[in-house]
């Protein structure tokens, strides 16, 4: 077998592997949801969607830029990989807690005289450096090419909300024994993803401070992009509560975890073909950058007509018919989401070739608008103003992303797959309209409604299917058409 074929291999062992362990992650998480959102009902979950919001903007504050940096420096050939760890064990210490003194001293006065979302706020800000922990942590199995220990990863942190929301419920606890709860299940899942980390890279922690300020200035890049993008991802719900109450926040919280899922496909892929990547020609690494777009696109081109179909059904499946008003935004966030897909995969890709220097200017020109959007959609028009800026700003992201990448990438798109995928989404709407208007058939719901998603994700694939083998033999023959005449 050919080292090219061997490593395409090794890359799809490692998508296929981080893939598993995110949905079996994503399944028990809907679980915890499901358990969590009709417990506690729309107007007790909105407070604490609220708190979460404003954690996990912290938290994200807390290492990103550290744990971006510690996956790409370790993956590099002959990296330092104990060094490399230590430095970064530090940096995620000394970051994280400045990140949860920030989130007190700006939470205090946002939730003031909102006693309930303050209390939860007060008690999840220490699981922000255990969640830093966490990342950095699963930054380094990703670096060393340890897909398959990062899968596992995903599913034991999920198995640990599911056990904690499990708990308040049988033991019918209030908000604040949930918050609780939470910061216990992060801490459980920090604490095993560093063990996880430690048995494959021994942290060298003497001299770590030395270097601190060298890991910090070079993570600044990282750190500036991820605070933005967390920042426009969660301000629509930190906004909704503070002008519209608790039920929207509710109603948008519930969409947005369901649909988190699809915000964090990227990575799969991007984080499988990082080791690879970088030890690559670069001949070789624009191959690979586009066979990976090319699989991008073929979950993000169909993936908005799936939204329609079936958001609002989902929704009520998940969490009840009390939260049914999250089917609209989830639908419209399920379009976003196909956009985000090509968004998180193009910005991974440029930090990989070392361009993260010029990302922060777009994704600051992004915050801004969606910012700026979110203040007057969110006035006047509550979760679904909140779920369609955020089209409008993944919209703005491609059009700048795409530039950037063009710039790493001379030849970063064929066309010959892409318009494959394109006649199958095509096809694949012609069969949805054939079913509804000609049979009558709608979504369903529970297990019909899985089997349906199943049969149409089978007919997209087969229609790919014929047409990349069809356009495959009539270039075969166009090709072989040209040198007889040569």
């Amino acid at each position: 077998m050919s080292d090219s074929r061997k490593q395409t291999l090794r890359i799809a062992h490692g998508t296929a592997a981080r893939f598993v362990g995110r949905t079996l992650g994503a399944i028990i998480s809907l679980v915890a949801l499901h358990e969590a959102t009709r417990y506690f009902g729309p107007i007790q979950w909105g407070p604490i969607t609220a708190a979460l919001a404003w954690v996990t903007v912290f938290s994200y504050l807390g290492s990103p830029g550290v744990a971006m940096l510690t996956m790409r420096e370790i993956a590099k050939p002959g990296a330092d990989a104990s060094t490399i760890f230590g430095r970064a064990l530090t940096a995620t210490i000394v970051v994280s807690v400045g990140g949860g003194i920030a989130a007190l001293i700006l939470g205090v006065p946002t939730y003031w005289g909102r006693t309930a979302t303050l209390t939860l706020m007060l008690i999840m800000v220490p699981g922000i450096p255990l969640m830093a922990l966490f990342m950095t942590g699963g930054s380094v199995l990703v670096g060393r090419g340890r897909s398959g220990s990062r899968a596992a990863l995903d599913t034991i942190s999920s198995v640990f909300l599911l056990a904690a929301t499990l708990v308040v419920v049988e033991a019918h606890l209030r908000s604040s024994g949930y918050a609780v709860a939470y910061v216990c299940s992060v801490a459980a899942s920090g604490l095993i993803a560093l063990a996880l980390a430690r048995r494959l890279v021994r942290p060298k922690l003497r001299g770590s401070l030395r270097g601190l300020a060298g890991t910090l200035k070079s993570s600044l890049p990282f750190g500036q992009f991820d605070l933005f993008a967390i920042v426009y991802a969660r301000a629509d719900s930190i906004m909704l509560f503070l002008i519209r109450g608790s039920r929207p926040v509710a109603l948008y919280g519930v969409a947005y975890q369901v649909a988190n899922f699809i915000f964090a496909m990227p990575a799969l892929l991007s984080n499988a073909l990082l080791p690879d990547f970088m030890n690559a020609s670069n001949e070789r690494q624009q191959f690979l950058a586009r066979r990976a777009l090319d699989a991008i696109l073929t979950v993000a081109i169909p993936l908005p007509l799936f939204g329609a179909l079936f958001s609002r059904p989902f929704v009520i499946w998940i969490a009840g018919s009390r939260y049914a008003g999250a089917g609209t935004p989830l639908a419209i966030l399920t379009g976003a989401g196909a956009i985000a897909l090509c968004n998180g995969y193009l910005v991974q890709v440029a930090i990989f070739a070392g361009a993260e220097r010029g990302l922060w200017r777009v994704i600051g020109t992004i915050t801004v608008v969606n910012l700026a959007a979110n203040a007057v959609a969110v006035t006047l028009w509550g979760v679904d103003g909140a779920a369609s800026v955020m089209i409008l700003s993944e919209a703005v992201g491609l059009a700048m992303y795409w530039k950037i990448y063009r710039g790493k990438m001379p030849n970063p798109l064929g066309r010959r797959y892409p318009l494959s995928v394109i006649g199958a989404s095509l096809g694949l709407l012609a069969i949805c309209w054939a079913l509804h208007a000609g049979l009558g058939l709608g979504p369903g719901a529970g297990v019909v409604m899985l089997a349906r998603a199943v049969m149409l994700g089978l007919a997209y694939a087969t229609l790919l299917y014929l047409l990349t083998f069809s356009a495959r033999h009539l270039a075969s023959r166009r090709d072989k058409a040209r040198a007889e005449r040569g």
